[in-house]
């Protein structure tokens, strides 16, 4: 994994030898209490400087050494007093995997700039058996026309096969004669598409054939989080190129939250200028620079696209018959934006764009630690912003010559605390209504996730309802009466962990995910007008491309084959068992094989 200990011991001679500082953080057994007492040693530390880095524990205990502060999110910074080697131990939950110990260490000092330095890793071994896991059973024969995802129909041979009726959108048909050239019938230019990138994966040379295919759901999507661990250009397009494969049609793209503002609004500088150049805060804890670190420590990054560079994803993505549908977090969610805009109001004196009211006293501490996040929403100001960054993204959307479904204005983990001293109930009211009046007078949709619809008063609800494209349900079974894209945390949170093996990236607070477990996700059973399914990439636990590929790869495709082939028929453990062994099987003789020719990292066994 990526924090390998490989020659750290010929390294940290080599740092002591050169008094470049360095830092060691040694793993502790877990012990009766169920908590565990790590090590940290930050070496050749020159004294009065300060020691950033990025800790994903909470609750922790200080057993030794100096106090570990906490600023905003995963950012936490202790004070050098005396300078030389300094020795922290404390207390925490035992490392739920390996990826979680801290990282991104940055020495900070009065008059220099600030510099990242290494740290090496001693984490427990790891029983005998625990690098091993069950493979997969692999044993179906996999036939020519077996892809991914699983085409509806398919007869070998000449014989004439009885076309389905009732055609719907995506629809087409493939038949392959004696002379193995393909003939292709098509509904709509979604349906050509399909038949071409079928006709790609079949193997050659092409035998005769006859299928028949369409998707059983019109919203078929994958949402890619870039603000916590930005992508760049050409890595959005090779996920483009991956989705295009499988059949996906929609790209959520999470662009704006907590942590960055990840596309140019031309009418504010400050929101790429300021909080997609990563820099610590100055020595009296004020981000004046640049937005603080996220999770991945980086400083000095640029995290954003310009208008030219989202163009170029939106006609891309389109080429392929992928529509991008972008997403700006809020009224949670919403730090990024919000320092953003004060730093703008500093720059220009002009207040009607703010989107923190300063008299507001709300204390709060956000999902995600941040104790600033929310927007005022009973402020004017914040709509007249929402209103420049929507008439900016349909210019783009118009500019590029693509669709624009809906903006999606997020919604969720709006912390209790927030809004102090009013009722949050009128709060939500109100910036639910406002957000409807920006959609409705620009003839667009909205999109959200599923908390934005619980608690409406029934004429907001209905209202909702008009322009609304859909929710997305991550945290329960459905919401009845709403359009609903099915994004449900235990089985298309592409950012849980493979398993609980400490050498696995990713998260836990839904179980774990892999390429089983999104397959067995059953539709059915869910409350709602489910319009379609879709993957979540979230970017906490990411590093690099290699560590987006490796969480995709091969997960994503389970959700891609319940989008294409909703409907299953398993009464049975054993009947799910051997459908997912079909299943697998073309991802080894088929998926895996390109993933490899193509250089990508994926998950093997």
């Amino acid at each position: 994994m990526r924090k390998a200990t490989l020659f750290s011991l010929i390294l940290m001679l080599m740092a002591a030898c050169s008094r470049t500082p360095f830092a060691e953080w040694t793993e502790g057994p877990t012990e009766a209490d169920g908590r565990a007492l790590h090590t940290l040693t930050l070496n050749n530390m020159p004294q009065g400087s300060r020691v950033w880095f990025q800790e994903l524990f909470d609750g922790k205990t200080f057993v030794e050494g100096p106090e570990m502060h906490h600023y905003q999110g995963t950012s936490w910074y202790i004070d050098i007093p005396t300078g030389g080697t300094v020795t922290l131990k404390y207390y925490g939950r035992p490392l739920p995997r390996r990826s979680w110990a801290p990282e991104g260490f940055v020495l900070q000092q009065k008059g220099k700039p600030d510099t990242p330095f290494e740290v090496h890793y001693y984490f427990l071994e790891l029983p005998e058996n625990e690098d091993s896991e069950s493979d997969f059973v692999c044993n179906y024969d996999v036939c020519p026309a077996d892809i991914i995802p699983q085409v509806k129909r398919i007869q070998y041979g000449t014989e004439t096969m009885e076309e389905v009726e009732n055609q719907i959108e995506g629809w087409y048909r493939i038949t392959i004669g004696e002379d193995g050239e393909p003939k292709v019938q098509a509904g709509d230019e979604d349906g050509a598409f399909y038949a071409q990138t079928t006709l790609a994966k079949l193997p050659r040379p092409l035998e005769p054939m006859t299928i028949e295919d369409w998707p059983d759901y019109q919203y078929r999507g994958f949402m890619l989080d870039v603000v916590r661990d930005f992508r760049s250009v050409d890595e959005v397009l090779q996920i483009l190129d991956l989705m295009a494969s499988w059949k996906l049609n929609t790209l959520h793209f999470h662009i704006a939250d907590d942590e960055s503002w990840c596309l140019e609004i031309k009418a504010f500088p400050e929101l790429t200028e300021y909080t997609a150049h990563h820099a610590l805060p100055d020595w009296n804890l004020k981000e004046t620079k640049a937005l603080k670190p996220s999770a991945n420590g980086k400083i000095g990054n640029v995290t954003y696209y310009n208008s030219d560079e989202y163009i170029k994803i939106l006609k891309y993505a389109w080429e392929r018959r992928i529509a991008v549908i972008p997403e700006f977090d809020m009224p949670g969610h919403s730090r990024a934006s919000i320092k953003a805009m004060q730093v703008y109001e500093q720059r220009t004196g002009d207040n009607s764009f703010r989107l923190q009211d300063p008299a507001d006293t709300s204390r709060y501490w956000s999902a995600q630690d941040f104790t600033d996040n929310v927007l005022s929403v009973d402020l004017q100001s914040v709509y007249k912003f929402y209103g420049v960054v929507f008439d900016e993204v349909i210019r783009l959307h118009q500019e590029a010559g693509v669709p624009l479904p809906a903006i999606h204005i997020g919604g969720d983990e709006v912390p209790d605390g927030a809004w102090s001293g009013r009722d949050r109930h009128e709060m939500k009211e109100t910036f639910i209504n406002r957000m409807l009046d920006l959609a409705e007078t620009r003839g667009i949709r909205l999109a959200g996730w599923e908390d934005i619809a619980r608690g409406l008063k029934p004429e907001t609800e209905e209202r909702l309802k008009r322009s609304l494209y859909f929710l997305n349900v991550w945290n329960t079974n459905g919401i009845e009466g709403f359009p609903v894209v099915l994004s449900p945390a235990p089985y298309t949170y592409l950012d849980l962990a493979y398993s609980d093996n400490p050498k696995e990236i990713g998260l836990s607070w839904a179980g774990y995910v892999d390429e089983r477990k999104t397959f067995a996700l059953q539709p059915n059973d869910y409350k709602g007008d489910i319009i379609g399914v879709q993957s979540q990439l979230w970017s906490s636990q990411l590093r690099s491309f290699d560590d987006a590929t490796y969480q995709m790869l091969p997960k994503a495709l389970g959700t891609a084959e319940r989008g294409w082939n909703a409907h299953s028929d398993w009464p049975t453990e054993e009947d799910l068992s051997a459908d997912f062994e079909r299943f697998y099987s073309i991802i080894v003789a088929r998926e895996m094989l390109v993933w490899e020719r193509q250089g990508l990292v994926f998950r093997k066994r």
